[in-house]
C-alpha cells in the first residue's frame, strides 16, 4: 500500500505545481464576452518606478521570487504580468518534459495530460495574439511553450486548431526573429505527418479571396499577398522534400497567381515563395518550376533595366506611357519610399531571389547552371580582346546603369551605401530600400564574380552547411515585420 501511494505521490505533486503555474498564467487574462469564454490579456501600465521582469536568466526569476517587495498581489496588473511571465517561462522549460516523463508509462496519460494541455493552450493563446513590443517577453515565452508542446505528436489535437487560426492572424509576422523561429517549428510540427488539409486549406483561401463590387482591387491584391506570404511560411517550415506530394497543386496555384496583373505587393510575396521552394525542394523535383521562375525573374530584371534607363535619360513621355492608371501597378522608381512605392520592395525581393540562386551550392541547383550565364559571366569581358559580339549579363548591365545613376546622386547618398564583399553569402541582406541606388553594391559585387573564381568551386563541401544555414536565415528575416 505504501509503495502504491509512493508511486502516485510525485505525479500529484507535479500536477499540482503545473496547475498552479497555469493559474498564474491565467491571472493576467480577462473575459471579453460574458456569453462565451473569450480571453484576452489585461495590458499592464507600468509606472515609471516599477521594475518589469525581463527573464533574461533564471537567476532573475529567483531574485524576483525571494524579493521582499514582490508579494503576490494579482490585483496589481504590473505584478500580475510579471508573475504570469515567470509562470510562462517555467512552463515553457519544464512542463511538457515533466508530463511526458511522469505519465509516459501509465494508462492515465491521455486522460490527464490532454485536458491539462487543452486548458493550458487556451490560457497561452491570448499572449500570442498581442504583438506589442511591451508584450514581447510574454510572447516569446508563450511561443516557446507552444513549440515544446508541439514536439510531441500525441498533443496535436490540443493545439492544432488554435495554431492554424493564429497563422492567419493579421499580425502573425509582427514579431522578432527569435519568436518567429519558434513558430517555424510549431508550424512544421503541425504539417508533419498530417493529411494534406493544411496545404490545401491555404491554397483554397488564396483562390477564394473575396472579390466583387464591395471589394476594391487594392483590397483584393492585399489579401492575396497576405495569404501568399503565409503559404510561403508553411513551405519554409517544412523539412526537405516534405511537401513533394503537393508540388502539382503548388505549381498550379503559382500559375493562377501569375495570371493576375503584375502587382508589386503580390509579386513581392511570390518571389519570397520561390525562395522558400528553392531551399525546401530537392534539385530533381524543381524541374517543373524553372520555366515559371526564370521567366518571372528575367521579366522583372528587364523592367528594372528599363526603369533605370528612363530615369537616367529623363524620358518622361516613355515612362508615362508605361504606367497604368492604377496606382498599385506603378513601377516608377525615380523617387519615393518603400511604403509609397511598392515596386522598390518588389525589385529588392527579385534581387534576393537572384542572390539565393547564385549563393546556393552547385550540387543543390544543378539545373540553374543552364541559366547562370544570363545573370553573371564566367570570364572577364572587360579585359577580353575578342571582337565577337557577346551577350552581356544582367549583373553587368544593371551595374553600369546604377553606376550612371549614382553619379547623379548627392555625395551624402553615395557615402551611405553599404559595401558588399563576395566572402559572405548570401550577399543581399537589406530588409527594405528607400532608393533603387541601394542595389548598386549588390550588382557591383555580382559584376565582379566570375565562375572560375567562385568560392564554392574551391571549397563547396566545407561551406555547404554554413551557406544553407545563412540562406535559410535570410529568408526567415524577410518574413519578420517587427513588433508594433
Amino acid at each position: 500500500m505504501f509503495s502504491k501511494s509512493f508511486n502516485y505521490f510525485p505525479q500529484d505533486i507535479i500536477m499540482k505545481v503545473l496547475e498552479n503555474c497555469n493559474t498564474i498564467v491565467a491571472s493576467s487574462l480577462e473575459q471579453t464576452n460574458w456569453l462565451r469564454k473569450n480571453l484576452q490579456v489585461r495590458i499592464a501600465q507600468f509606472e515609471p518606478g516599477t521594475q518589469q521582469i525581463t527573464l533574461d536568466s533564471s537567476n532573475e526569476i529567483d531574485r524576483s521570487l525571494t524579493s521582499e517587495n514582490n508579494s503576490l498581489d494579482f490585483d496589481d496588473n504590473s505584478q500580475s504580468m510579471n508573475f504570469s511571465l515567470m509562470a510562462l517561462t517555467i512552463l515553457a522549460e519544464h512542463a511538457v518534459k515533466l508530463l511526458d516523463i511522469v505519465y509516459n508509462l501509465t494508462d492515465e496519460k491521455d486522460r490527464i495530460i490532454g485536458p491539462y494541455l487543452q486548458n493550458l493552450v487556451n490560457n497561452v493563446m491570448p499572449y500570442v495574439r498581442i504583438h506589442a513590443l511591451s508584450n514581447a517577453p510574454c510572447y516569446r515565452s508563450a511561443s516557446t511553450l507552444l513549440m515544446n508542446i508541439s514536439q510531441y505528436s500525441y498533443t496535436k489535437k490540443t493545439w492544432k486548431k488554435e495554431v492554424f487560426e493564429q497563422l492567419f492572424d493579421i499580425g502573425f509576422f509582427q514579431v522578432d526573429l527569435l519568436a518567429l523561429n519558434s513558430w517555424k517549428i510549431i508550424i512544421g510540427n503541425m504539417i508533419k505527418d498530417e493529411k494534406p488539409t493544411s496545404f490545401r486549406d491555404v491554397m483554397n483561401r488564396i483562390n477564394a479571396v473575396q472579390t466583387g463590387l464591395l471589394v476594391s482591387k487594392e483590397q483584393e491584391y492585399e489579401q492575396r499577398s497576405v495569404l501568399i506570404k503565409r503559404f510561403a511560411f508553411i513551405i519554409y517550415a517544412t523539412e526537405k522534400d516534405q511537401c513533394n506530394r503537393y508540388l502539382p497543386d503548388i505549381l498550379e496555384c503559382i500559375a493562377d497567381l501569375l495570371k493576375l496583373p503584375q502587382v508589386p505587393i503580390v509579386y513581392t510575396q511570390i518571389f519570397l515563395l520561390f525562395r522558400a521552394l528553392l531551399i525546401r525542394i530537392s534539385n530533381k523535383n524543381l524541374i517543373s518550376f524553372w520555366p515559371i521562375l526564370m521567366a518571372e525573374l528575367i521579366q522583372i530584371l528587364l523592367q528594372l533595366e528599363q526603369d533605370l534607363l528612363f530615369d537616367i535619360e529623363g524620358d518622361i513621355k516613355s515612362n508615362v506611357q508605361r504606367m497604368t492608371t492604377n496606382d498599385i501597378t506603378l513601377t516608377n522608381i525615380s523617387n519615393g519610399t518603400t511604403d509609397s512605392n511598392p515596386s522598390l520592395k518588389m525589385y529588392l525581393y527579385a534581387c534576393k531571389l537572384l542572390d539565393t540562386l547564385l549563393a546556393m551550392p552547385y550540387s543543390e541547383l544543378c539545373q540553374f547552371q543552364l541559366f547562370r550565364s544570363a545573370f553573371v559571366v564566367d570570364h572577364d569581358i572587360i579585359n577580353s580582346n575578342s571582337n565577337i559580339d557577346i551577350f552581356i549579363a544582367f549583373s553587368i548591365r544593371l551595374c553600369k546603369l546604377l553606376e550612371q545613376k549614382l553619379q547623379l546622386m548627392p555625395i551624402s547618398m553615395c557615402d551611405q551605401l553599404l559595401i558588399i564583399s563576395n566572402s559572405n553569402y548570401p550577399l543581399l541582406r537589406l530588409r527594405t530600400i528607400s532608393n533603387i541606388i541601394e542595389l548598386f553594391p549588390f550588382f557591383n559585387c555580382l559584376a565582379r564574380i566570375h565562375t572560375k573564381d567562385n568560392l564554392y568551386l574551391k571549397n563547396e563541401q566545407i561551406l555547404l552547411l554554413d551557406t544553407i544555414h545563412e540562406i535559410e536565415t535570410s529568408v526567415l528575416e524577410d518574413f519578420v515585420e517587427s513588433w508594433l
